[in-house]
Order: C-alpha cells, then sequence, then structure tokens
C-alpha cells in the first residue's frame, strides 16, 4: 500500500493490552500523524511509556507521543490494573524506550493539528479526557475534526458497571462532551467487541512470525487467550474499521447520550434502540430502522458498529504481522 493512500489518524489512547495490539495494526496499515497519551488502564506515567514502546517496537520511531491528562475531569482515575496489569502490558516487560516522550501538551498538539488541517480522523480508544479538553480549550475543533471513530460504550450494557462501559465509565463528563459536539462518530462498544475472541491458535501463528511486531502481539494474545469475558481485543476491533473496513459488517446510526448522574446507570451510552426493536430474541436489536419510535427521539448522531466478522478480523491481523517482515 503505497504512503499515500494511507488515511491520515491521530490515536488517543490509555496503553494496555487491546490498545498495544491496535497501535501495531495501525502504525502499519494508516499514517498516524501522531500518538496521545491519557490516564485509564492505568496511569499516564505507564500509559506514555507503553506508548512510546509499542511505537519504537514497530520501527516507528518516526511518530510522535505525546502525553495529556492523568486523570479524568470531575473525578478521581479508577484505573483496569486488575485487566492489564499494574504496568499496563500484562506480563510484557516493558523497559525505558529510546523513543522520547514529545514535550508539547497533548492537547495543545490535538489544537494545532486540527486548528492547521482537517483531513485526520481521530481514533479514541480511551476514557475522552484530552479530548473534551481540546475542545473546551479550542472550541473551533468542533468544525475542524472530520470524524472520531470512538471504541468505548455499548448497546447492551457494560463491564465496569453493569450499565457503563470502562472508557465512558471512567469520565463520563469529558465523554458527553465529545458526543454532544456535534462531531460525526463511530461507536464500536462491547455489544461488537464481544463477538472477537483471541484463540490459542491465532497467538501460536502470530508467534511463529519473526518479527519484533509480532512478536510482542503474540505476548499480548497469550496474556488474553484463556480468560473467558477478558478474551476480546477491544481497540483492535475498533480500528479495523479504517484499517481493514470488512471487518465490520453491519452498523447503523442512532441517537446515543452519556448518563452522568446516574446512581446505579452513571457511564452508560444510552443508545436510542427503539426503532430497531424487534421480537426475535437472537439478536439483540435488530440491523434496520423498523419503525418510528413514539414519542419520536432525538435525530441519530452516532454510526454504532454491530457485527463483526470473525475470521476475516483473523485474516487481517496475520497479514498485517506479515506486513512487518517485508519493511
Amino acid at each position: 500500500m503505497a504512503e499515500m493512500e494511507k488515511k491520515p489518524v491521530i490515536i488517543d489512547c490509555d496503553t494496555g493490552v487491546d490498545d498495544a495490539l491496535a497501535l501495531l495494526l495501525c502504525l502499519k496499515r494508516l499514517d498516524v500523524v501522531g500518538i496521545t497519551a491519557v490516564g485509564g488502564n492505568v496511569g499516564l506515567a505507564a500509559t506514555q511509556r507503553n506508548t512510546r514502546f509499542v511505537v519504537e517496537t514497530a520501527g516507528r520511531m518516526d511518530v510522535p507521543v505525546y502525553a495529556g491528562y492523568d486523570r479524568p475531569m470531575l473525578v478521581p482515575l479508577q484505573d483496569a490494573s486488575e485487566v492489564h496489569g499494574a504496568g499496563g502490558l500484562g506480563k510484557v516487560q516493558v523497559p525505558e524506550p529510546k523513543k522520547p516522550l514529545e514535550k508539547q501538551h497533548a492537547v495543545d498538539f490535538l489544537i494545532d493539528t486540527y486548528m492547521a488541517r482537517d483531513d485526520v480522523t481521530l481514533i479514541t480508544l480511551a476514557p475522552l479526557t484530552n479530548i473534551a479538553h481540546a475542545l473546551l480549550k479550542e472550541p473551533k475543533l468542533a468544525k475542524r475534526i472530520p470524524e472520531i471513530l470512538c471504541m468505548g460504550g455499548s448497546t447492551v450494557g457494560g463491564n465496569a458497571t453493569p450499565a457503563a462501559e470502562f472508557n465512558i465509565f471512567v469520565d463520563p463528563e469529558a465523554a458527553k462532551i465529545v458526543f454532544e459536539s456535534g462531531i460525526p462518530i463511530r461507536m464500536v462498544g462491547l455489544n461488537l467487541t464481544r463477538q472477537q475472541v483471541v484463540t490459542r491458535e491465532m497467538g501460536e501463528k502470530i508467534a511463529a512470525i519473526q518479527n519484533p511486531a509480532a512478536q510482542l502481539a503474540a505476548q499480548l494474545c497469550g496474556d488474553r487467550n484463556g480468560k473467558p469475558g477478558r478474551d476480546s481485543f477491544c481497540d483492535a476491533c475498533a480500528v479495523m474499521w479504517l484499517v481493514e473496513p470488512s471487518v465490520i459488517t453491519k452498523s447503523a446510526k442512532m441517537h446515543v447520550t452519556i448518563e452522568t448522574k446516574g446512581e446505579f446507570t452513571r457511564g452508560m451510552t444510552v443508545c436510542d434502540t427503539r426503532p430497531f426493536r424487534a421480537n426475535r430474541p437472537e439478536v439483540d436489536i435488530e440491523r434496520e430502522w423498523l419503525f418510528e419510535p413514539l414519542p419520536k427521539g432525538k435525530e441519530p448522531n452516532v454510526e454504532v458498529a454491530l457485527e463483526l466478522d470473525q475470521a476475516k478480523f483473523d485474516q487481517a491481523l496475520l497479514a498485517v504481522m506479515e506486513e512487518y517482515s517485508q519493511s
């Protein structure tokens, strides 16, 4: 794939196990203009270090990495170190990377980049703290960011709480600012990512590929394999919508709002699925708009991913890891 054909993106992440695999996919197949780190899966000191480590492992020392905020807008950080390990990458030992951290703050990098160009898709794989702060500091960004591909939320319940997915739950106020910004959003939530499962066979196939990126990916697969309920690479599923679009086979536009005040539902992505409700128990919601809800809901503001092709995911993952041996 020629360099000029690659889609320009900025990635905002809290690099844990699944972010790392997503970064490896993007660094090979997309034009990564820069990467911003935020506190989430673990604290910022670890997420920015892990990000630099992955970039270095991918052989992409040219891609700048910026540190942003270490905590949500209004509440203390509740991390996911019980899932990703204290260092964020499971059992992977992360040395201090040679790749330096940029001195500029992530929010200022986002503002400077988007005020200069409006053709860069923003991929968010983390709590939306950095993005919300950028929008508050420079409101013009809402007209400059062409689209956001967001790993977060769910149409059918959460993992951080019964109602809320982790990335949205950590900073619901930030998510609310972003989702109400008017920027076109594609949301990849738990309802989609749970359709992808890491198998031992896949890990072994990747381990057989002799390059540093594939060896890291094999370690990441090993960390997730055999952990029911935690054996999906959520962030990798999300970036596949750009890396290999055929992996996402169904999506639907609906209105999504963020709950910030609920006693039991704080951080919930409240998806108006009323037009998609039917009587088939084998699907969460229908894939086509069936009828007007009564009372009529708000206009759709988010395109929500609904179905994933596991075989195509595996094919794309293997293909990218092989490509790291070719350059």
